[in-house]
């Protein structure tokens, strides 16, 4: 029974990379490239800034919805009841009108950018929670469909809408495919839009884990938002190229938390210190062959894919890697503690993390430009990832 048990983990997680491989690919071999080699460089780093903002969004609502869901489901079924969650992601879309508001008058866009912006917005925000029903069903092969349609979709829409003002269009065109997709497959709009007796705990949680979510997020993308008004919209484009091997790998290892999680949000799971060792034991040796493989791969790829950037991104690829590095051993050491503590845990260290990353960024940055800021990354992430690991082992 084990074996078996062990060999259908095996294939989800299998399923589960090969289809965040083929994502990453439309994202960040098709679309990124193709934008950066149409859009001059400041245009580009303005744009890497506002997508940096929209995906911060989008995990605050969209994916912190899906995980609460994953969480909170067994409490649901034990009761037989249905709700909460459509009203909850309601209310994001709306907060995701006032946020693109802002944006707007942030960047000064045009008039079409700021109405597709917000479109995709609110598409990507129910996209991102409504995924929490393959997990639950821990139906991994319809999530690897899902992303082929969701890659072929953003593939499609790159080419002709990759210009200054319709971009938001490949990304508004690849999540709808996804939506549309997980609309027809699982029960999502079917659910009621309405309160149920466990909205306050529900809405308490997702409260804690959006705050969470919100500083982890924030600090994903930090290397725009204070990058940008510090060295300008340029060193922006060279951070984001010289960082684009490892973030790469960020994406496509993320869905192997998701997998984690969805096994853990079943009713017949059991933490313990020997799994929580086990699961971030391989994640560091996998981790580490990965960045033996950017140290001899990542300037290759970095040239062939952003010629036009390479020479100036050249001298921070390896840094920057090992910061995201660090990052993804973190992500990987979330799911059981999330399932299994308080989240009010997270967001002390996302907190923390939170502070060390500003204070050493503020530091570091001005004085030993993206150098510094490379260290600050790595720093910040290894205090994260340390505290992430030593609540783990109090815990279990």
């Amino acid at each position: 029974m084990r074996k078996r048990q062990l060999g259908r983990i095996t294939g989800d997680f299998a399923v589960n990379i090969l289809a965040s491989v083929i994502y990453t690919f439309a994202r960040q071999i098709v679309v990124f490239p193709l934008l950066a080699a149409r859009l001059p460089e400041d245009t580009y780093g303005t744009l890497l800034t506002v997508t940096g903002l929209v995906n911060v969004c989008t995990a605050l609502v969209g994916n912190s919805l899906n995980n609460i869901r994953l969480v909170q489901n067994s409490q649901y079924e034990e009761q037989g009841i249905q709700g909460d969650f459509n009203l909850l992601c309601a209310l994001g879309c709306a907060g995701s009108v006032v946020f693109s508001a802002v944006l707007w008058q942030m960047f000064a866009y045009d008039t079409v950018t700021a109405l597709l912006l917000t479109a995709y917005l609110m598409v990507s925000n129910l996209y991102q929670y409504a995924c929490a029903f393959f997990r639950l069903e821990l139906n991994f092969k319809r999530i690897f469909w899902c992303n082929v349609l969701v890659s072929l979709a953003y593939t499609a829409a790159a080419f002709p809408f990759a210009t200054e003002s319709l971009w938001p269009m490949v990304f508004l065109i690849g999540e709808g495919a996804g939506l549309l997709y997980v609309s027809l497959r699982t029960p999502f709009v079917h659910e009621p839009c309405r309160r149920t007796p466990l909205f306050g705990e529900t809405a308490q949680k997702a409260v804690v884990f959006m705050l969470s979510s919100l500083v982890g997020n924030l600090l994903l993308y930090a290397d725009r938002m204070i990058i940008y008004p510090v060295l300008g919209p340029e060193s922006v484009s060279y951070y984001s190229t010289a960082s684009f091997f490892g973030k790469s790998a960020g994406i496509v290892m993320t869905p192997i938390a998701g997998v984690l999680l969805g096994y853990f949000a079943q009713k017949s799971f059991r933490a313990s210190r020997r799994l929580f060792v086990l699961v971030n034991g391989i994640s560091a040796a996998c981790l580490g062959v990965f960045f033996l493989g950017c140290w001899l791969l990542a300037p290759w790829f970095t040239r062939l894919l952003y010629p036009t950037l390479y020479e100036a991104s050249a001298p921070y690829i390896l840094l920057a890697n090992l910061g995201a590095v660090v990052s993804i051993a973190g992500n990987m050491a979330q799911p059981m503690i999330l399932k299994c503590c308080s989240t009010r845990w997270i967001l002390a260290i996302q907190l923390v993390y939170g502070g060390t990353y500003l204070l050493l960024a503020m530091a570091l940055l001005p004085a030993y430009g993206l150098t510094g800021f490379c260290w600050a990354t790595i720093l910040a992430n290894g205090v994260r990832l340390l505290a992430l690991y030593a609540l783990g082992l109090w815990k279990f």
